[in-house]
């Protein structure tokens, strides 16, 4: 089973393959994105599954998305007499519209009910990335400042860290929360612990999302049909980004993986909100989106591309 994008596998054999010079992408060498350790880890798994996968491959992505590099993968020598099986999303496709009766609600979706269609930033940069205090308060400022609605999911990864350890980290962590949540009342809204990121992002209240690039993310967010400002981190990450922004054109970058190591102004940050949110390229990154969350969710509908290929695997491993 595959988690990442499969023009990842393309472009990591072939960073100057056609498909990358049409569309302008460039793709960083692993080692530029990577720990030692954890390529090592990737090479190991590979050959496993490699060895394991006598039959094929299970992908999370579909026709819809990467069609044209299922099939260049597809014919790839490691792939004679197997199968790729496109069955994404994996992700449950929700309906906005549709309660279960006396079920539970996060408090953040009652707010979400209050706020404009298509008006919130869903900001979360996942659980396996962390930022620099000082790009914590940059976000914070260009929140404050962007007058935009917004939701921002603020883990314990995005508490801060220091290259220097500096006592007192946690409490300046808690005087900008503090400042920030008064700052930014009835505008944004911050979540401490788990947020319900599916249901955010099927809410029609939400536009967009500020996001790190995992693909299990990106998934989740075009199969809604929202847009992605591209913020990667590390591994796979800077290649989805590229993927999104150049090649489906369903997101805006906000910050390229070259400047990993400086801090992101808020300045720079509000212009990219300020795009996706009221420009015209916002507006046709929006309508790529929503375009591609229909037929994504038309590919595991009944003779979908991603039914069909479900079917295909059922069958293969219940022979």
């Amino acid at each position: 089973m595959q988690c990442v994008a499969v023009s990842y596998n393309v472009a990591f054999k072939d960073a100057g393959h056609r498909l990358l010079r049409d569309h302008g992408m460039d793709f960083h060498p692993a080692d530029a994105c990577m720990s030692k350790e954890f390529m090592e880890y990737i090479a190991r798994t590979w050959h496993d599954g490699q060895g394991a996968a006598v039959g094929g491959m299970v992908i999370n992505t579909c026709r819809a998305l990467e069609g044209e590099f299922i099939d260049v993968e597809a014919q790839s020598p490691e792939y004679s007499g197997q199968k790729i099986f496109a069955i994404g999303p994996l992700n449950p496709l929700l309906d906005a519209s549709a309660r279960v009766p006396g079920e539970a609600r996060h408090g953040c979706l009652d707010w979400l009910d209050r706020q404009p269609p298509a008006s919130v930033l869903y900001v979360s940069f996942g659980t396996t990335s962390s930022l620099l205090t000082a790009q914590v308060a940059e976000i914070a400022a260009a929140l404050r400042d962007g007058k935009q609605r917004f939701i921002w999911v603020l883990r314990d990864a995005d508490r801060g860290v220091n290259d220097v350890h500096e006592e007192g980290t946690d409490g300046q962590h808690a005087k900008l929360l503090s400042e920030f949540t008064r700052q930014t009342e009835g505008t944004g809204l911050v979540i401490t612990g788990w947020a319900p990121q599916l249901e955010i992002l099927a809410h029609g209240a939400t536009v967009a999302f500020m996001s790190h690039c995992g693909w299990n993310s990106a998934m989740e967010s075009l199969s809604h049909g929202k847009p992605i400002l591209a913020w990667p981190m590390h591994s796979d990450q800077p290649w989805e980004a590229e993927f999104i922004c150049k090649y489906l054109k369903a997101g805006l970058l906000v910050r390229p993986l070259e400047q990993r190591s400086s801090v992101v102004p808020s300045e720079v940050i509000r212009e990219v909100i300020e795009k996706a949110m009221v420009s015209e390229e916002g507006l046709q990154a929006r309508e790529r989106a929503n375009a591609l969350g229909v037929s994504i969710r038309a590919s595991v509908a009944e003779d979908g591309s991603s039914h069909l290929d479900l079917q295909k695997f059922i069958a293969h491993i219940a022979r």
